[in-house]
């Protein structure tokens, strides 16, 4: 926990907001299609601001999965992010503001296995290696790929 002078915790207050809607629609059984809006504003004392002072953020994930009888199913989510800021410049003491939007696409084949035993898939995140400026908040568990990246999963149910 950071310390005043006086040794004593610092406490700060800030205000978070976080709202959404989504629309999931199948209109086939092997389609499946997602529309999602979710906006999410932060304000944080100077005191106690983790990089930002003010953030807000506009995301628009835009998808659809298909999912064949046989085990085979392929998804392409398309997102568009907007997101503007007071950030906080650690050359100098002082905020300085920033905004990009841009838009990101993550892909993804899989196969599942015989008598649901797991799923084999592999895809991509950033698949167009986007460029962007953009400040994720929860660094434990980033929600955007900064570069391209290519995967391969292996899932395995043990029954």
């Amino acid at each position: 926990d950071p310390e005043a002078p006086d040794g004593k915790p610092v406490t700060a207050k800030w205000k978070e907001w976080l709202g959404q809607a989504y629309l999931f629609w199948s209109p086939h059984p092997w389609v499946a299609l997602r529309a999602q809006y979710v906006y999410e504003k932060q304000e944080r004392a100077e005191e106690l601001t983790l990089g930002y002072k003010e953030l807000e953020t506009h995301r628009v994930p835009l998808g659809i999965g298909f999912f064949h009888p046989s085990g085979f199913s392929a998804g392409v989510t398309a997102t568009y992010w907007k997101q503007k800021g007071q950030f906080e410049d650690f050359s100098q003491p002082g905020f300085f503001a920033g905004r990009d939007d841009f838009w990101t696409v993550d892909a993804a084949l899989s196969y599942r296995l015989p008598k649901r035993y797991g799923i084999i898939s592999v895809g991509a995140r950033n698949l167009f290696d986007t460029k962007f400026q953009y400040y994720g908040t929860d660094f434990r568990s980033p929600m955007i790929q900064p570069e391209r990246t290519i995967f391969a999963r292996l899932s395995l149910a043990l029954q």
